[in-house]
């Protein structure tokens, strides 16, 4: 999280999930969604209005486009950006995919210094070759990267693994690290969010990796 009045993106997510979860901190003033398929939003407003009703919140601006082409062209200062999409990127060369080199540069031209950039990556008990790629990616617009695996039975291995990455503009400047939460949530207050899973506690033993596969991360988040 980024506190109170943070510019919050989200590429992808049509379906509303992303949204939904934002929209239960009341800091939130401020969500812009880019998202390729407008179909997909039709449909999950009419037929999974539990998410899609979300992106008709006043807060929420919805883009219909490539989301590419649309930090090319953004005016805007965010935050947070979170990719929502499956677009995975599989080797260093295609930097024309939407993941790509190319893509993370220009996302860092559109975030503010100390923002947070998120994805949705690859399980390190799934494929550690195409995990790699999308940390190569990442580090052309973060230099802090952090990884959470997320238990969820319903996705291949039983989990799924998410890359965060801080944008670092300042050299002489002491950030955050993102593996420790920005601000206190308790369990407690987490209910009171109507959250089902996050709360500080569950941030940390996320973002705590095996002996045997933090190595060879830190290794290879080095700048």
């Amino acid at each position: 999280s980024s506190g109170i009045n943070a510019e919050y993106g989200v590429v992808g997510g049509g379906d509303g999930g992303i949204v939904r979860e934002l929209l239960k901190d009341s800091r939130v003033q401020d969500i812009t969604l880019v998202d390729i398929d407008e179909e997909v939003i039709r449909v999950c407003k009419e037929h999974i209005p539990s998410m899609g009703k979300y992106l008709e919140n006043e807060k929420v601006s919805v883009i219909i486009g490539d989301a590419k082409e649309y930090v090319k062209s953004c005016s805007d200062k965010f935050d947070v950006v979170i990719l929502d999409v499956t677009d995975y990127a599989i080797s260093e060369e295609n930097d024309n995919e939407l993941l790509g080199k190319d893509f993370y540069s220009r996302l860092k031209e559109i975030m503010n210094d100390g923002g947070v950039v998120s994805y949705q990556a690859f399980s390190p008990y799934q494929n550690n070759d195409s995990l790699k790629t999308e940390i190569e990616n990442m580090k052309a617009a973060a230099s802090m990267i952090c990884y959470g695996v997320v238990p969820v039975p319903s996705f291949p291995n039983g989990n799924i693994a998410i890359l965060f990455g801080r944008i670092t503009k300042q050299s002489e400047k002491n950030y955050d690290r993102l593996d420790v939460p920005a601000y206190e949530i308790s369990a407690v207050k987490a209910r009171e969010m109507g959250l089902r899973c996050y709360h500080n506690k569950y941030h940390v033993s996320c973002c705590t990796l095996p002996l045997e596969f933090s190595a060879w991360f830190e290794e290879l988040t080095k700048s």
